[in-house]
């Protein structure tokens, strides 16, 4: 009687540990993009800062110790200089890439001009409008319109069917969200003053021909390579935004979580707001060690790395742009002012999150097993106690 006790007891602590990864996370990859792993900061700074006034050097240091608090752009110049250059106000990344800001007369002394410069790093309209969408929703598809119009409404046309298709699967995702991705189209007018943003996306900030395209969500955390013309389609834009809403504990190649936070300011009242929308608080350093700690794991041995390209085996279909509906302005609608950035109306709400098949099936599965674990422990005590 105490031998199949005993080895009842075992099969059922080996079943619960078996089990309890597939249960265990509770973080999305949305979730992630809310975290800062600290790994993609940005410097502000002069080249040949020798050359400027003593007076100016101190006046840009002590605006720019008031402003970039709580942004992930920290100033410091740096220390080399080659002889013969003149001082330039840039922002260079953790790769080294660099966008000039200012340069010659543009570095003025005055005080109301140095924080208008400083503060163009950190913030801008289209900035506020990202962080804003991506608290609420899925993600954000940023489209930056080229002089092209008919590859502009290709590349709308193709995002707006991409969302669509998730937007039905969203409710049976691990951590369902009420708002699916938005569409957010910037007009090239609007772009000059996005040249930070632009730039910290992976674009060149001058204007283009070709529409661009970048999916965003978290803190400003970009998704994947960033994508122009002919290779922004349907299939492309759908297979990348169902890796949102994965487990971040699944066998995805981490690669995907590792994306540049775009230039910007994170402030408390931002970080208190994800911090209830998310029910766990990003700044938490425990959180933020758990997080960089899948991030930098990488898949479990005998784990498939799983990319973009495996969105099929997801549950995704086809769909044709000709069902999708179009947006049209009449004279009862608010036209758009030129020039401003728009989230695109066109597309339906998410239904509200519910707990899917899979979500049931595995507490179904964790309450069993619960049950069964103390079962079996209850047996094999007794078994030993009789002994």
């Amino acid at each position: 009687m105490a031998r199949p006790a005993y080895f009842l007891g075992w099969w059922l602590w080996l079943g619960l540990g078996a089990a309890g990864p597939l249960m265990a996370c509770r973080y999305s990859v949305r979730d992630t993009g809310f975290v800062d792993l600290g790994t993609a900061s940005y410097r502000l700074g002069f080249t040949a800062a020798s050359q400027l006034p003593p007076a100016t050097r101190r006046a840009y240091e002590e605006t720019a110790a008031a402003i970039l608090p709580d942004s992930n752009i920290t100033f410091s110049s740096p220390a080399e200089e080659r002889p013969g250059d003149s001082p330039i106000l840039m922002l260079t990344d953790a790769d080294g890439h660099s966008l000039t800001l200012a340069t010659g007369s543009a570095l003025r002394s005055e005080p109301r001009e140095i924080v208008r410069l400083l503060e163009s790093a950190v913030t801008s309209p289209l900035r506020e409008q990202l962080y804003k969408e991506s608290l609420r929703s899925y993600g954000v598809l940023l489209l930056f319109e080229g002089s092209d119009a008919a590859a502009n409404e290709r590349a709308r046309s193709a995002a707006l069917a991409a969302i669509q298709s998730v937007s039905r699967l969203i409710p049976a995702m691990p951590k369902p969200v009420d708002v699916p991705p938005q569409l957010i189209a910037v007009p090239r007018a609007a772009q000059a003053v996005e040249a930070v943003l632009l730039w910290g996306l992976g674009f060149d900030p001058a204007p283009a021909t070709d529409p661009r395209l970048a999916i965003v969500y978290g803190r400003g955390r970009r998704l994947g390579a960033p994508l122009e013309g002919p290779l922004i389609t349907q299939t492309v834009l759908r297979e990348r935004l169902v890796l949102i809403g994965q487990d971040c504990e699944c066998d995805l190649d981490r690669a995907w979580l590792r994306g540049p936070l775009a230039p910007g300011r994170w402030d408390r009242s931002l970080q208190e707001t994800a911090a209830k929308a998310l029910g766990f608080d990003p700044e938490n350093p425990v959180v933020r060690a758990e997080v960089s700690r899948i991030v930098e794991r990488g898949p479990q041995p005998g784990q498939r790395r799983k990319t973009a390209g495996t969105a099929h085996a997801l549950g995704y279909s086809e769909d044709s742009i000709a069902d999708l509906p179009t947006v049209t302005a009449t004279e009862d609608e608010e036209i758009p002012a030129p020039g401003k950035p728009t989230v695109d109306p066109g597309i339906p709400p998410a239904a509200a999150p519910t707990d899917g098949p899979t979500r049931r099936l595995w507490w179904l599965l964790g309450l069993t097993l619960g049950s069964a674990l103390l079962t079996g422990g209850w047996l094999v005590i007794r078994a030993q106690s009789h002994r």
